[in-house]
């Protein structure tokens, strides 16, 4: 007997004791054959309905985005932008999140992490749909009282984002109301709505603010136009567009080159190009933000 369990505990999926009974052995095979089919057609099957959740939370995944961006680049032709903007701050804040989770494994920011991120943050300036277009797209400097009111875009967003009952349920809500909320914060305090400072200022909201200035100064906007790469650079690194977290401001920088090739093209004015190729993940959500603008200036 102690052979017998020595035997199981090995592995063993039968044991047959002499005198040997052909009829005996050749049921139990068939009933180990059969039982090792039965476990492998369980396998297969419940690997297939795997794969089926795994394609389906991709399509929701993408169907989502979608949305984001559609919604998002609307906000942009409000104040006469292409979309780009949009997804310029998303990509580059999915490039500076791929690598800060690399060299920072503290922060436990897997993949799923980064995505939800970059997603949230092409909701940044979703507030926007709220302010006036007389100050939206006014071409020359706002004044104090102007400025106030476009200050409350931050508080909007939050607002819209809190009136999605969905999106309350998803982990992306808390990355989209961070951003929202505070990408117009600064390192010093002296940001907006809240003065946060340091480190009170969530990480996410700090990386899409720097994206933001980056972009704001090298596109065309109704009230500028575009500066090159290097001019907008030395301001940010002089604190001409705010204060930032000096270790993320150097991390920034030094990928500002790479940002720049993989973003934009070749131009004499970074900010009259287009974008380069999105990845492949993003390219069919894309699309559709792409024809709903398409359709948008048609009409306009």
């Amino acid at each position: 007997m102690k052979m017998i369990l020595h035997g199981y505990d090995m592995g063993v999926a039968d044991i047959i004791n002499k005198p040997i009974e052909p009829i005996v052995v050749r049921r139990r095979l068939s009933n180990a054959i059969e039982l090792f089919l039965n476990r492998n057609h369980l396998a297969s099957q419940v690997a297939e309905q795997v794969q089926l959740i795994r394609r389906q939370a991709d399509e929701l995944r993408s169907i989502n985005i979608s949305i984001i961006d559609t919604l998002s680049s609307v906000i942009e032709f409000r104040s006469g932008e292409s979309g780009s903007h949009v997804r310029r701050i998303r990509e580059a804040t999915y490039t500076l999140f791929s690598n800060i989770s690399r060299i920072r494994p503290d922060l436990k920011l897997d993949q799923n992490a980064v995505e939800a991120i970059s997603s949230a943050a092409a909701m940044h300036d979703i507030g926007k749909i709220s302010i006036p277009d007389y100050i939206l797209n006014k071409p020359g400097r706002l004044t104090a009282e102007e400025f106030e009111i476009m200050k409350r875009h931050t508080v909007y967003g939050c607002d819209i984002l809190e009136s999605i009952t969905v999106l309350k349920q998803s982990e992306l809500y808390q990355y989209a109301y961070d951003i929202c909320r505070y990408h117009h914060e600064r390192w010093d305090g002296k940001g907006y709505p809240d003065g946060l400072k340091g480190d009170e200022i969530p990480l996410w909201a700090q990386v899409v603010s720097l994206a933001d200035v980056y972009d704001a100064l090298v596109s065309d906007r109704v009230y500028k136009k575009a500066l090159s790469h290097e001019k907008a650079l030395k301001m940010i690194a002089g604190g001409e567009c705010g204060a930032f977290n000096p270790t993320l401001l150097q991390y920034f920088l030094s990928m500002a080159d790479y940002l720049r090739d993989t973003l934009y093209t070749s131009s004499d004015e970074l900010g009259a190009s287009q974008t380069s190729p999105l990845p492949t993940k993003y390219t069919a959500v894309s699309t559709a933000a792409e024809n709903l603008l398409t359709q948008l200036e048609t009409e306009r």
